[in-house]
């Protein structure tokens, strides 16, 4: 797929103007307004003198003249003699026909050239695209021969794009609303639409946004007794989230079998995906057909109207108990169209509704996650201090040997266990209590309203006991263990964090201890860390050896084969056995050896890339990771010099991965170091992309030869189009940036068929290869396995 778009080779001038005109399109509310911005604002910046915009009038076939800079345009929006030109006329005629910028060094020596006002030299036509359909082109002329440059062509073409979809967006935006007024009761539709828009973000809570619902249908129709009815596919089965009823008053919550012998008249119109308007007596005939079952009163009328898609689905109905009001067809059609807007407001509420419960819960376990869970805890200290409650005690929990697990049946069965974990844990506790998954395998539990920490010791006790207990999944049954660290808090002093790392450290000492324990934090100790044990186990694991690395093959997706892999940090500690990096990493964060780790991972990578050189093709790339402490330290510079200074091809196959906090905590700083390590040869990968500060202006400013796109967006790729959209435009923005890009997490058939087709470039994870030693990576690149055709033959 070729780019449309070069932004990197333009100059940083344009940019500037091309970015500031995508900021400028967001309040613009017309064409008119967005042609004469271009024209008047944008494109004389320049240093273009004569711009005529014209917009296509696809029913004529011809272009006509909508905006002007230069001798065309003598006042505000006035144009002297518009003309029309034909779509198969003239430059600015073949322009829009073939679609691609047209640049004219000298018009004489083209007879297709058109005069306008006056005879010019120099010629750029370049047109609008959005979608591959020609909105309009955007012409320039100049009296000097060759004038325009290609960057020219190029910023005008990148603005006339971005435009191009502004104003496509507008046109569809304007159609809609032509044809909403001609429907009858245009202005109540227009205002109910609206209302039903903006209450997504008016409610905090589903029900408080089917109220308002409620209330909106009411100002179209009789909808004194209204329900929602959505369906779920899974279980085929038609939830009532919301039901108003003057008779019927304990239905809101049922759910309704939809292929039961005899349906009810809710899944009777589900089923057949039409409109059902209906008297009683029509429903006294269906019924007495054995069509249809009618529970709780019978209405005098009634109208439901099915909505949405096989992906999500429901119903909305009203009903009348008075012949008073009986609905008519009109009703239905006002129903009909409005249920399509009802539709997109209940999946985008629900959708809202799911991102605020992702942004405080584990998308996993659906527990509270660091955040919610640190803003409980510091809740609880207010509450200790207002003496409404006693004390308080934060358990922090690791399951022991997690990886082995994870390692020896899968990340899927290592998830399915945390679930199962999680949910015998919340067994043990009380509804007070908080069970928060803090990330991986490390849980923590806020345990309130306390009188002794003996009560806690009880509680950790009982979910020792309850684990120990083997977890069946599917034909695999696994026993874990856990070590619990207890830190109490019943006066003032400590807070959240403190509370956290004390709770910590207190778990640290019972994995000491043996695994499976129970430790509590020692009060003596508040005032000292372990930094400086675990820098003398540091030290002692490097003298020692048991800090090592292992690799994970990177594989290409368009030829299956490997072309490099990422180099990953591993402890085998001589009494805790192998620690995974989740484990130790926040540790030596909190004692300030990142620098140093960064520093042994380097010594450790060039080491295997200087003695098994001759094993790697000449693009081989050995990726590794750098904390933000340690990328801009002298010492890794200084390292890296001389590497370069001995074997400057070496580090041709070196590859730095940094994350978006090593950005942001030193901006100037990191820009610098980027620039010094790449003239080195060494590449610079931005690692977990989209999780964090990440913007197009950050991807602008530095330069990164490739982005790992974090992956839960390739675990959640199934899990709906919103999630596929995203990681479309991440891979589309890469692709206009020249970016290469890299799939982390890569664990089913699906995700890696997937990933290909959408263009992604490269991929790692368990699908093709888990961790393995560095001879069992020099063997596989030995056989050069062919991933794409293995994953062809399943």
């Amino acid at each position: 797929m070729k780019r449309t778009l070069q932004l990197q080779e333009i100059e940083a001038t344009n940019l500037k103007i091309v970015s500031e005109f995508a900021v400028d399109l967001l309040t613009a509310k017309s064409v008119d307004d967005i042609l004469w911005h271009v024209a008047q604002n944008v494109v004389s910046q320049l240093g273009l003198d004569d711009i005529v915009i014209y917009l296509l009038d696809s029913d004529q076939q011809h272009l006509v003249q909508k905006a002007t800079f230069g001798n065309k345009n003598p006042v505000a929006k006035l144009i002297l003699s518009p003309i029309v030109i034909p779509l198969n006329t003239g430059i600015v005629g073949k322009a829009a026909r073939e679609r691609v910028p047209i640049r004219i060094g000298d018009t004489r020596l083209h007879p297709e050239y058109i005069v306008d006002d006056e005879v010019r030299l120099s010629e750029l036509a370049v047109p609008m695209l959005a979608d591959g359909k020609v909105i309009g082109v955007i012409d320039s002329e100049h009296p000097q021969q060759d004038f325009y440059t290609k960057q020219h062509e190029r910023t005008v073409f990148a603005l006339a794009s971005i435009a191009a979809v502004k104003i496509q967006k507008l046109l569809t935006l304007q159609q809609l609303q032509r044809t909403v007024e001609e429907l009858e009761y245009s202005s109540k539709i227009q205002d109910s639409l609206f209302e039903i828009a903006e209450i997504i973000f008016e409610t905090d809570s589903m029900s408080g946004f089917y109220q308002k619902l409620h209330r909106c249908i009411g100002k179209l129709t009789f909808a004194k007794n209204f329900y929602v009815g959505l369906l779920d596919n899974a279980s085929q089965t038609v939830s009532l989230p919301y039901y108003a009823d003057e008779f019927d008053t304990d239905v809101q919550g049922r759910t309704i079998p939809l292929h039961d012998e005899i349906v009810s008249i809710t899944s009777y119109v589900l089923k057949r995906q039409k409109p059902l308007l209906v008297t009683e007596a029509q429903i006294g005939h269906l019924v007495q057909a054995g069509e249809l079952t009618v529970e709780g009163t019978v209405p005098k009328a009634w109208l439901g109207v099915p909505f949405g898609d096989d992906s999500f689905s429901g119903i909305v109905v009203v009903q009348s108990y008075s012949d008073t009001y009986l609905f008519t067809d009109k009703d239905m059609q006002l129903l009909v169209f409005v249920a399509k807007h009802i539709r997109n407001a209940i999946e985008r509420k629900n959708a809202k509704s799911k991102m605020e419960f992702l942004a405080l819960h584990d998308p996993l376990t659906k527990l509270p996650n660091r955040l919610l869970f640190a803003d409980r805890i510091s809740h609880a200290i207010d509450n200790i201090e207002a003496e409404s409650i006693l004390g308080i005690a934060v358990c922090y929990l690791d399951l022991d040997r997690f990886k082995q697990i994870n390692d020896n049946h899968g990340h899927h069965i290592g998830d399915q266990l945390l679930v199962e974990v999680s949910r015998r844990i919340n067994a043990c506790l009380r509804k007070q209590d908080t069970l928060c998954r803090l990330g991986g395998d490390e849980f923590a539990i806020l345990i309130e309203d306390i009188f002794s920490v003996d009560e806690v010791k009880r509680t950790a006790e009982q979910i020792l006991t309850v684990l120990n207990k083997p977890i069946k999944l599917g034909d695999i049954e696994i026993v874990v263990s856990v070590s619990i660290g207890i830190a109490e808090h019943f006066y003032g002093g400590d807070n959240t964090e403190q509370l956290l790392v004390f709770a910590d450290e207190a778990m640290y000492q019972a994995k000491l201890k043996g695994r499976g324990q129970v430790y509590c934090f020692d009060d003596s100790k508040r005032s000292q860390t372990s930094s400086y044990k675990l820098e003398t186990e540091f030290n002692q694991a490097v003298k020692d050896k048991q800090l090592f690395l292992v690799y994970q093959p990177l594989v290409d997706l368009d030829t299956g084969t490997i072309y490099g892999a990422e180099a990953l940090i591993r402890w085998q500690h001589p009494e805790l056995g192998e620690i995974p990096p989740a484990r130790f990493l926040p540790e030596f964060e909190r004692a300030q050896l990142m620098g140093k780790l960064d520093n042994y991972v380097v010594k450790a990578a060039l080491a295997f890339l200087s003695e098994q050189e001759a094993q790697f093709g000449a693009d081989f790339k050995l990726s590794i990771n750098i904390s933000g402490e340690g990328f801009n330290s002298r010492k890794l510079i200084a390292r890296l010099n001389q590497y370069f200074a001995e074997s400057p091809k070496l580090l041709k196959h070196l590859a730095i991965e940094i994350t978006e906090q090593t950005i942001v905590s030193s901006v100037e700083e990191t820009k610098d170091t980027i620039e010094r390590l790449r003239q080195m040869g060494i590449s610079i990968s931005l690692d977990d992309f989209g999780t964090g500060y990440s913007s197009l202006s950050y991807l602008q400013q530095y330069t990164f030869d490739s982005l790992k796109i974090d992956r839960s967006f390739i675990s959640h790729m199934e899990a709906g189009e919103g999630n596929q959209a995203i990681l479309d435009a991440i891979l589309s923005l890469a692709k206009t940036l020249d970016i290469a890009t890299i799939a982390e997490g890569v664990e089913t058939q699906h995700q890696y068929t997937a990933l290909r087709n959408m263009d992604c470039q490269y991929a790692q994870g368990y699908f093709m290869s888990k961790p393995i030693n560095q001879n069992s990576l020099l063997e596989l690149l030995q056989l050069a396995p062919d991933y794409g055709a293995f994953n062809y033959q399943i």
